[in-house]
C-alpha cells in the first residue's frame, strides 16, 4: 500500500504540476461562465406582490471517499473520490477544489432568475423572514450536490500519465444537484402555493489540455439547468393562473 501511494504522489505531482496554470477562475459565479446569460422567458405580466428567498435548508450528507490512490495500482483502471459537501474538504487537490457557499449562493441565484424573469413585483435574498417586509416567501431545502472525480490510469498505474499527454482524458467529473423549493405566504410557511422538486447530473471528461477549468463552473450551470421546469412553470402560472401564486 505504500509503494501504491509513493506512485500515487509521483502521479498527481507529473500531472497537477502541468495543470494547474489550466484551472481558471475558482470563485461563484452566476449566471455560469459557460452561457453568460439568464434564462430566457419572462411572465407576460407582473404579479403585484413582493417575493423574498430565504437561505436553503442544508440536508445534505457528510460522506468522502478518496481512492485516488487505487489509480497507482497496476491493472486497476481508475480511482475514485466522492464528495457530499465538496466545498468544505480541508485539503482538495487543486482540481477538485470548489468555492461556494451551497445554502446562500444557489438561493441567490434563484433570486436572480426570478428577477429578470418579471414574475413579481419584487424579489430579494433575505437571512431570514424579519429582515424585510413581503408577501411571500420562497423556502427551499438543498438535499444533493454531490461531487465525485474518476482519476483514470488505463491500467498502467503511474505510467498512465503518459496517456493523459497524449489527448486521453485524465478524469470524468459528475456534478449532482437536488433541491426542493416551495412557494408560501410570508406568515403562513405550512399553506403551499407552489413547489417543485429540481434534480440535475452533469457529466464532463477533462484532461491536461481540456476541461479542467470549467470544472468550478459545474455548479452554476447544474443550477441554471435544474431551475429550466421550475422558472417555466412558475411562468407559465403567472400568465395563465397568477392568483395561484398570491396569498388567499
Amino acid at each position: 500500500m505504500r509503494v501504491s501511494r509513493i506512485c500515487l504522489s509521483l502521479l498527481v505531482f507529473l500531472c497537477f504540476s502541468i495543470v494547474t496554470g489550466c484551472l481558471g477562475k475558482r470563485e461563484w459565479q452566476y449566471p455560469p461562465a459557460s452561457t453568460g446569460s439568464y434564462l430566457n422567458e419572462k411572465a407576460a405580466a407582473t404579479i403585484p406582490a413582493n417575493v423574498i428567498v430565504l437561505p436553503l435548508e442544508d440536508l445534505r450528507g457528510n460522506e468522502v471517499k478518496e481512492e485516488y490512490w487505487k489509480a497507482a495500482i497496476p491493472l486497476v483502471p481508475y480511482g475514485d473520490t466522492r464528495y457530499q459537501r465538496p466545498e468544505a474538504v480541508p485539503n482538495p487537490e487543486e482540481v477538485d477544489l470548489v468555492k461556494f457557499d451551497p445554502t446562500n449562493d444557489l438561493a441567490q441565484s434563484i433570486v436572480a432568475e426570478l428577477k429578470h424573469a418579471e414574475i413579481f413585483s419584487s424579489v430579494d435574498f433575505a437571512k431570514d423572514e424579519g429582515q424585510q417586509p413581503a408577501d411571500l416567501a420562497f423556502r427551499g431545502r438543498l438535499r444533493s450536490t454531490d461531487w465525485s472525480r474518476r482519476l483514470y490510469s488505463y491500467l498502467f498505474a503511474p505510467v498512465g500519465v503518459v496517456f493523459w499527454m497524449l489527448g486521453l482524458p485524465m478524469s470524468e467529473t459528475t456534478t449532482a444537484l437536488e433541491l426542493d423549493l416551495r412557494l408560501t405566504p410570508l406568515n403562513d410557511p405550512s399553506k403551499v402555493l407552489w413547489n417543485m422538486t429540481m434534480e440535475f447530473e452533469g457529466k464532463q471528461l477533462d484532461g491536461p489540455y481540456y476541461g479542467l477549468e470549467n470544472a468550478v463552473e459545474s455548479y452554476p450551470e447544474a443550477m441554471q439547468e435544474a431551475l429550466k421546469p421550475a422558472m417555466a412553470d412558475l411562468i407559465g402560472l403567472a400568465n395563465e393562473d397568477p392568483n395561484r401564486l398570491l396569498p388567499r
